[in-house]
């Protein structure tokens, strides 16, 4: 695992790609954002998308428990046809 210490503080180095992010707003900082990073026409985009809504949604829900039940949907939603 990579580290750097920045200003006196020690940060984990992430580098692997992600699906997708959720920013929530900030008063005066930014504007809410959604990213997919990945083609809109899979059913991991799909699922991604279904994971990051969630989070818009309601950013107190635990991690896991957003990844397992947007993976649920999305499989459902996609064995019952939906596409971009």
């Amino acid at each position: 695992m990579k580290t750097a210490t920045l200003n006196g503080v020690k940060y984990t180095i992430d580098t692997d790609p992600i699906d997708g992010c959720c920013s929530p707003p900030k008063p005066g900082d930014r504007k809410p954002l959604i990213r997919v990073c990945c083609p809109l026409n899979t059913q991991k985009a799909l699922i991604t998308v279904i994971h990051e809504a969630m989070h818009a949604c309601d950013y107190s829900k635990h991690e896991a428990t957003v990844d397992r039940a947007s993976k649920d949907i999305g499989r459902l939603l996609w064995n019952l046809g939906y596409r971009i």
